[in-house]
């Protein structure tokens, strides 16, 4: 506690010397990620992300920084958010799993038996079709074009065919 009372008390006089809060700044202004101020116990160093405070000293020729109770409070707690969503991605993906394995079985048994119909979508299929009547209408008159390109196109394939015979008949035997 005492350590936590020290660091929020260096915290102020950080913010008292820049002049501005490191949380009314966004990642693109803030151009270093720590600041550091010398103090007699050693550094303190704020990580101008995410306002934690930590209470650096020199041992054994290394620089280890220990956060504040308030920022270890700080990972504790998004570790704590992070599990929960975590959990609920998982929860969701089973979900998803068990109707996936529900649709590949339902799949299997209509592959085996096609007379027994297959309902691919987990909601029930509309009284009148798979589309609403405006969606049906332009759907049927597509496949009525396309079935009209097609005979024509047969048509012509035929008649190109119906020429090149005659053509064959006209000349001459050698």
């Amino acid at each position: 506690m005492k350590q936590s009372y020290l660091a929020s008390g260096i915290l102020a006089v950080i913010f008292a010397m820049s002049g501005q809060s490191a949380f009314a700044q966004t990642e693109q202004d803030v151009p270093v990620r720590f600041e550091m101020q010398q103090t007699d116990k050693g550094l303190v160093r704020l990580d101008t992300r995410t306002g934690i405070v930590s209470l650096c000293a020199t041992k054994a020729e290394k620089l280890v920084c220990q956060p504040s109770l308030d920022g270890i409070m700080v990972y504790e707690d998004e570790i704590t958010r992070l599990e929960a969503e975590n959990d609920k991605m998982r929860q969701e993906l089973r979900r998803i799993s068990e109707a996936l394995a529900t649709l590949t079985e339902d799949a299997s048994i209509a592959a085996i038996k096609p007379e027994a119909g297959l309902d691919l979508s987990i909601t029930k299929q509309q009284e009148e079709g798979w589309f609403g009547d405006e969606e049906e209408q332009k759907l049927e008159e597509a496949l009525e074009f396309t079935e009209n390109a097609m005979r024509r196109f047969f048509s012509v394939v035929e008649e190109m065919k119906d020429d090149f015979q005659k053509a064959e008949n006209e000349q001459p035997a050698q």
